[in-house]
């Protein structure tokens, strides 16, 4: 199985990056398209494992929250991606998710976390300053759980599948 962890989008979260992809297109960017079903932030990718490592997942103790903040293009990967305003909490998380991973031995891909979301694979536009021009749709998302996503290739693209959630640590009500 081609194997990684990210956090889902929530329903408002992802129709917010769906309408930044529609601002890209409408600005001449043009490049393969991540289909909104398609869009996760990574916080550490797995590749090839034979097993379903979900028990592995890390519980979000405390939930928190992450916002969209701009755009950007990592050039070496050929992506452009939306990114989010800075949090302690996710890079915690992300530091929590690779430590669990080291623990149970399960190789991962080493990269330092940058936190983003992939929006656009082999991106091609005509100015460079279009990045800045296009606003990213503004929205927050809660962060409850961590999921396990499964990579499938099939005829019409990539396909990524959940197969695994976290949850939450359930905190008793102090009255």
């Amino acid at each position: 199985m081609r194997l990684f962890i990210a956090l889902e989008p929530e329903p408002d979260f992802r129709e917010s990056l769906a309408r930044t992809q529609e601002l890209l297109k409408a600005a001449g960017v043009e490049g393969r398209y991540l289909v909104p079903s398609n869009l996760h932030l990574t916080l550490a990718f797995i590749g090839e494992w034979p097993e379903d490592p979900t028990g592995i997942l890390p519980a979000i103790d405390k939930p928190f929250s992450v916002t969209l903040s701009h755009l950007g293009i990592f050039p070496e990967a050929k992506v452009l991606w939306a990114g989010v305003k800075p949090s302690i909490a996710l890079d915690d998380l992300a530091r929590r998710v690779r430590h669990e991973l080291d623990g149970a031995g399960i190789p991962y891909d080493p990269q330092p976390f940058s936190p983003h979301i992939t929006l656009v694979r082999k991106p091609v536009f005509q100015d460079s300053r279009v990045l800045s021009a296009v606003p990213v749709a503004p929205a927050t998302m809660t962060v409850r759980e961590v999921c396990l996503y499964k990579s499938v290739h099939e005829a019409d693209g990539m396909k990524y599948t959940v197969i695994g959630r976290s949850g939450s640590i359930q905190q008793p009500v102090c009255e």
